[in-house]
């Protein structure tokens, strides 16, 4: 099943919630949760809620 709030709407990236990460896209993966921070989507997202979304033409928000 997929998890609207782990991707990006048409226009936007969305960046990994786990502070100093500085991962973005337009999906964060349960690979990138399990690789890089050795955890599931549901404990980041328990530590570290949801992704924030930002919109593409304003990169500089990330």
């Amino acid at each position: 099943m997929t998890e609207t709030y782990w991707n990006a709407k048409y226009g936007e990236y969305v960046k990994c919630p786990v502070e100093g990460c500085k991962h973005f896209g337009i999906v964060i993966t349960k690979a990138h949760c399990r690789l890089e921070h050795q955890m599931s989507r549901e404990e980041v997202r328990q530590l570290y809620r949801f992704p924030k979304s930002f919109s593409k033409s304003n990169r500089k928000q990330i």
